[in-house]
């Protein structure tokens, strides 16, 4: 008999299973079926030693608890095999700015939807151009156009639909498809 991972049984089964069990791990919480709840800033370790050396799973309250991780392999279980990771982020400009500066490096380019939330545009005209990156904003609903205004240097291309403030929707298959061609990176905020 061949021990499978938590996340390989929990794959086997049907998307409701899925969903009722994903992130849970019972016999790691005493039998608990829910994850506790664990609201956590400063932690303790066993000596100024281990702090100094970082020994301990976890640092910090806002760098990640137990509860925090269970959600993170909840979605990574539902999104399936092709999902390469998941982060939790305490805002909205955390997880966008983290997405963006995880896949350019400088003197990349990149495509960003002009109805993307404020504080995203603010990002790629202030802080970007730090590194050396460069934002070119594109109409929301090109559609498979944005072909035309990809760059060689583009890497990445960012959606957001509907769109802040003015809900358009974009046609993320056809864009998605232009930019897979070019070998550039689909990010996209769907909160």
């Amino acid at each position: 008999m061949t021990s499978k991972s938590r996340g390989e049984r929990n794959r086997d089964h049907k998307m409701a299973t899925r969903l009722t069990n994903a992130g849970r791990d019972p016999f790691a919480h005493h039998g608990y079926v829910n994850p506790p709840v664990y609201h956590a800033s400063t932690l303790l370790y066993p000596s100024a030693e281990d702090y100094i050396a970082h020994r301990g799973q976890y640092q910090y309250g806002r760098r990640g608890t137990p509860t925090a991780e269970a959600l993170e392999r909840a979605l990574a279980d539902i999104e399936g095999p092709q999902c390469e990771a998941v982060a939790l982020l305490p805002s909205g400009l955390a997880a966008i700015s983290t997405a963006i500066l995880s896949v350019v490096r400088t003197g990349d380019h990149i495509l960003v939807t002009d109805s993307s939330y404020g504080p995203t545009r603010k990002f790629c005209d202030t802080i970007l151009p730090r590194y050396g990156v460069t934002t070119t904003y594109y109409e929301p609903t090109v559609g498979a156009g944005i072909t035309s205004l990809m760059r060689p240097n583009t890497v990445a291309v960012f959606l957001e639909s509907p769109g802040s403030l003015s809900f358009e929707i974009q046609d993320v298959p056809a864009i998605a498809a232009a930019a897979h061609a070019r070998d550039a990176v689909v990010l996209m905020d769907n909160t």
